[in-house]
């Protein structure tokens, strides 16, 4: 089968792939709620964690990570022959498919927990993976989430570069060019982040409250409404364990 063939294939299945949304998903099934509809409306993991608390974001970061990150690597595997550029060609349609989804009008997430989960499986995944705890303590103290995430996938973005250009993979220059335009993406799609954050008016979440609430809470806590969520402070809606255990 002709090579161009493999890359169009890939390009169309991992774009129906990316455009899952693990946020709308789990929004709907544990609390029966739209998360278009709720917080900032981005169908996102950081409006999960701002608006139904840390439990249910986690979940959405590891099942997007998930999503993302095998993907790439079933293809990786699946076609030996084209190498890491297959690996990053899928990673960048699970991305578009993320980002601009068909079946919402093209309006999806900003995909920085796929773009993560291309990064957490690839070849220096023992780097991503230190650096994302590391960013991860770095939440403790900085409190947009929004930098913290563009500071994750710039490193890392730097830190796949070399490495490809150091140990000379093949078709490394392409490699490049696709991170670098997802990491532009990337930026782009938190154009109103960094438009607040200049004007001083970008939201901030208290990520240590938030995890010492979801690990004090109590089976059968109340649950806060969305209505709530966005008044100062910020107050946490819990997730009960028996909606976990569904």
């Amino acid at each position: 089968m002709n090579t161009i063939v493999y890359f169009v294939i890939v390009a169309l299945i991992s774009y129906m792939i990316g455009t899952i949304n693990f946020s709308k998903i789990f929004a709907w099934h544990f609390r029966n709620k739209d998360i278009t509809k709720v917080g900032s409306g981005n169908p996102g993991t950081m409006n999960m964690l701002r608006s139904f608390g840390f439990g249910l974001a986690i979940f959405t970061f590891v099942a997007e990570v998930v999503k993302a990150g095998l993907l790439c690597l079933v293809f990786k595997l699946t076609f030996p022959q084209l190498g890491e550029v297959i690996y990053y060609f899928a990673g960048a349609f699970v991305l578009l498919g993320y980002n601009f989804p068909i079946w919402s009008k093209f309006k999806g997430g900003k995909g920085v927990a796929c773009f993560a989960g291309i990064f957490l499986f690839s070849s220096i995944w023992y780097v991503s993976l230190g650096w994302f705890v590391a960013c991860f303590i770095l939440f403790m103290f900085i409190e947009y989430p929004f930098v913290i995430s563009l500071i994750y996938l710039s490193v890392l973005s730097i830190a796949t570069t070399i490495y490809v250009w150091v140990v000379a993979v093949p078709y490394a220059w392409a490699i490049t060019a696709i991170i670098w335009l997802l990491m532009l993406l990337t930026i782009y799609r938190h154009r109103s982040n960094i438009k607040r954050l200049l004007n001083h008016s970008e939201n901030k979440i208290d990520f240590k409250k938030k995890l010492k609430q979801f690990f004090n809470k109590k089976k059968g806590e109340e649950i806060i409404e969305e209505d709530q969520v966005n008044q100062k402070p910020e107050k946490e809606i819990v997730i009960e364990e028996e909606n976990l255990d569904k």
